[in-house]
């Protein structure tokens, strides 16, 4: 028994691939309610046109995808930082307008030099598509990330207070460290988190910015201290 919520009347059918430089880009269809519909000189017409078609479609997609990269990391499928930028400014304008706040994290992960020295630049890039995963899923759905560049990633969340923020810092951290542990198999990496609030430090996007990233490197030299003293006491512990 034939379904009348899936039944067409269509009864024919002319469709002709659309080929680009680089292979086919789509299909050009045209349908009719009546059987034997198109005659040879309707393919004729429709192979005429179909060249101009497919030029036009792979242009407006090499354009798409120029835009794209433009503004997409290519490691990590994020944000970049002209995204961010222009994000950042949409987004104070509008705490500015709705009385709203906004935080803004910088994070900086420890250790990742020393990954690609060891194990190497695959392994890294490697480590960094496993902790973007991993970064995203600490986040929330609004919230917005980007990958500043090299081990340095921004993430905006509107709404979020001040003691919010510090709990995702820490499970930001146990992300890295548990992306370091997938990768190589053992703790490598920590994460630094830096952390500005607007309006409390401004409505200024490279202020923010700033002012995030100082307390960043203030919470890094925190962790290379702590790293410093467990090396000299497991130093001390080997030697005795």
């Amino acid at each position: 028994m034939i379904d009348p919520g899936k039944h067409t009347t269509l009864q024919s059918a002319l469709v002709v691939p659309l080929e680009g430089l680089n292979g086919v880009v789509g299909v050009l269809a045209m349908y009719q309610a009546n059987r034997d519909a198109f005659t040879p000189d309707h393919l004729r017409i429709l192979l005429a046109v179909a060249s101009k078609v497919a030029l036009s479609v792979e242009n407006a997609l090499k354009y798409q995808q120029a835009e794209s990269s433009a503004t997409t990391d290519y490691l990590t499928g994020l944000p970049n930082a002209r995204s961010l930028f222009m994000h950042l400014a949409q987004e104070v304008a509008r705490c500015r307008r709705m009385k709203t706040s906004l935080a803004v994290m910088v994070c900086d992960i420890d250790g990742f030099k020393q990954i690609n020295d060891s194990f190497g630049h695959l392994e890294g890039d490697k480590l960094l598509r496993e902790f973007t995963t991993r970064l995203k899923d600490v986040c929330r759905g609004y919230d917005y990330v980007a990958r500043m560049g090299g081990d340095e990633f921004v993430i905006t969340a509107p709404g979020l207070t001040a003691d919010a923020a510090k709990e995702k810092a820490e499970r930001l951290n146990q992300a890295a460290i548990d992306s370091g542990k997938h990768v190589c198999g053992r703790e490598v990496i920590t994460l630094s988190v830096g952390m500005a609030f607007c309006p409390e430090d401004g409505f200024d996007v490279e202020r923010l910015l700033s002012e995030a990233d100082r307390r960043m490197y203030s919470m890094k030299q925190v962790h290379h201290a702590a790293a410093a003293a467990r090396d000299t006491k497991t130093a001390g512990a080997t030697a005795n």
